[in-house]
């Protein structure tokens, strides 16, 4: 029995997050320009992108391995509420939808593992 979750129409919205996450750690890593920029008017140091993605790619992997699952759903919420007060902070209500999202495939896949 392998450890990773299967690929089937119940982990949807897992592996939906967890493909998200990726993504994210990717963008993130590429540390581009307005990236960065972004960073900064959210309050965080340029350098914050290189530590988001890292804990994204985290995420993602946690999230596709059964036995790290609640661990992965943990980081990953802890990850967009972060992210939702930021930018509620800076007022750029325009960037709430991505990390709203992200939450919400979150406690899709919660909700769908757990019951």
């Amino acid at each position: 029995m392998s450890n990773l979750i299967s690929l089937s129409l119940g982990n949807a919205a897992t592996l939906a997050a967890a493909v998200a996450f990726l993504i994210g750690s990717v963008v993130n890593a590429t540390a581009r320009k307005p990236i960065r920029e972004e960073f900064v008017r959210f309050g965080f140091p340029w350098w914050w992108c290189w530590v988001t993605a890292l804990l994204e790619f985290m995420t993602a992997v946690l999230l596709v391995m059964r036995p790290t699952f609640a661990i992965g759903i943990a980081l990953g919420v802890c990850i967009m509420v972060a992210a939702i007060f930021s930018v509620i902070r800076a007022r750029a209500f325009r960037h709430i939808p991505p990390p709203a999202i992200f939450l919400l495939l979150l406690l899709i896949a919660i909700f769908i593992q757990v019951a």
